[in-house]
């Protein structure tokens, strides 16, 4: 068990129930973390991962993202009623709709900026994403329709740069990282250089506890005033009507990139299961990062924990969810001590090979970039941490694949050989995903394919390449 804590107040019999909603290869738990007031409840993570793991959480990127509006807004920078093609004379199209002009600031933060879908997509084709979001046609007028729309938050991002002269995650780390003891943050840009704003963040379960608590105490933190209590009670208060959105806590009203619970309080979350939960009347944040495809259910959970949180119960013993490595049946699968050169592919792989090191009862397979030499190791009935630099190797979703930036990928992998293959199975540290990755051979040729359960592109789901001889 590595980073785990559980107060003495807290009902063992409850947790467990909490915990027993996740299951391996499956509705996965990887890290949890709960706060009531400033006290620290729970902290969890099960093997191989630890709450100090900077993964991508998708789309609770939005919230942070808000916040550093929140920030320009206090200071008087940004008005939430700026107009939006104001903001941006320059990128705004010829003819400008009704609907376009009408757009502003409050309505870009909620979701509500008149657009019928998300328009990421159109954003990310073009080398200028602002002129990209205001040649979209604007079909409602602003504040009318709700449609979650990652390509607003997109603008945001945009906004923020247009205002200060820095990078959104730069701007973060003076005015909410430094302060909240945030650091060694990774945030994903476009291809035209500006953070993705909507998705792309990489920060622990410790981080996403922090912002939760800064909202919690309504801009307040450690009796510093970070935000201002506008700010926070605004971002958090249902402004857009979602209510034909789907299942409870996401029908019950959105705010600044904020979602508001059903029951009580309001939550950043991403895809997958990435959660930072307030509950003012219960004083209380849940911090999650997840793999799971059922996040009613998880929010059910939640609302049930912190109900009975704090039950009499006769102390029995915690049952973390547990994520066991593979065993091998062989040492070996024939695929010894040979260098493959690899055809060209999207990862920028040049060549490799791969072979069992008796020293670490591990595989090991190299990768080399020309340039450079990566290692990925997997133990025999045990975890083996590695770190790869590569692009589109990481599985994501396949529309917010930042595709040219190569990204320090780190994974914990055990494996499995036999009948001359060998199965890796891989978990990404830096994102909620998993995969299994297979290596064989057949004659001169060398085959490794990414088994990633539609979340890589298709062009980057095998490497192939040709032996070259002994070593």
């Amino acid at each position: 068990m590595s980073n785990f804590y559980v107060s003495p107040s807290v009902s063992r019999t409850a947790l467990n129930r909490f915990y027993s909603h996740f299951k391996a290869d499956a509705e996965e738990l990887h890290t949890l973390m709960i706060y009531e007031n400033d006290a620290l409840l729970v902290e969890s993570a099960s093997a191989p991962y630890t709450t100090e793991d900077k993964r991508e959480i998708y789309s609770l990127s939005k919230s942070f993202c808000s916040t550093a509006i929140g920030f320009l807004i206090d200071a008087g920078k940004l008005s939430l009623d700026d107009r939006i093609i104001d903001l941006f004379p320059e990128q705004t199209p010829d003819v400008v709709s009704e609907n376009l002009a009408a757009m502003r600031v409050r309505h870009v933060l909620s979701m509500n900026t008149g657009h019928a879908a998300c328009v990421m997509g159109a954003m990310v084709r073009e080398e200028d994403a602002v002129k990209g979001f205001l040649s979209q046609e604007v079909p409602y007028a602003p504040g009318t329709h709700f449609a979650y729309n990652t390509g607003a938050t997109c603008l945001l991002s945009c906004i923020v740069e247009k205002i200060t002269g820095m990078k959104l995650l730069d701007f973060l780390s003076w005015k909410l990282f430094m302060p909240l003891d945030i650091t060694g943050v990774r945030w994903n840009q476009i291809d035209d250089g500006h953070n993705e704003g909507g998705c792309g963040i990489h920060v622990s379960v410790q981080d996403i506890a922090k912002l939760g608590l800064l909202y919690l105490h309504k801009g307040m933190w450690k009796g510093k005033r970070i935000l201002s209590e506008e700010w926070v009670n605004a971002a958090s208060s249902p402004i857009s009507d979602n209510s034909c959105n789907g299942t409870p806590d996401w029908c019950a009203g959105y705010g600044y990139q904020f979602w508001v619970n059903a029951r009580e309080g309001f939550r950043g979350d991403g895809a997958w299961g990435q959660l930072c939960v307030v509950l003012p009347k219960h004083n209380m944040v849940f911090a999650l990062q997840t793999e799971l495809g059922d996040m009613q259910s998880e929010m059910n959970a939640i609302m049930e924990l912190a109900d009975h949180i704090h039950d009499e119960d006769q102390g029995e013993p915690i049952v973390l969810p547990a994520y066991l490595p593979a065993k091998s049946k062989q040492k070996t699968a024939g695929i010894e001590q040979i260098w493959y050169q690899l055809d060209k592919n999207p990862m920028g792989f040049t060549g490799m090979s791969a072979g069992y090191d008796a020293a670490r009862d591990a595989y090991r397979i190299t990768f080399s970039t020309g340039c450079d030499q990566f290692i990925l190791w997997a133990g025999d009935g045990h975890w083996e941490k590695s770190m790869l630099i590569a692009p589109m190797m990481k599985p994501k979703i396949v529309g917010l694949m930042s595709a040219k930036q190569p990204e320090r990928q780190y994974v914990a992998a055990s494996y499995e050989a036999e009948d001359g293959v060998v199965k890796l199975h891989v978990r990404y540290l830096n994102c909620p995903h998993r995969e299994l990755i297979t290596v064989e051979t057949e004659g001169d040729r060398i085959c490794v394919r990414f088994h990633a359960q539609d979340k890589l592109p298709p062009e980057s789901l095998q490497l192939q390449g040709v032996r070259r001889g002994m070593i």
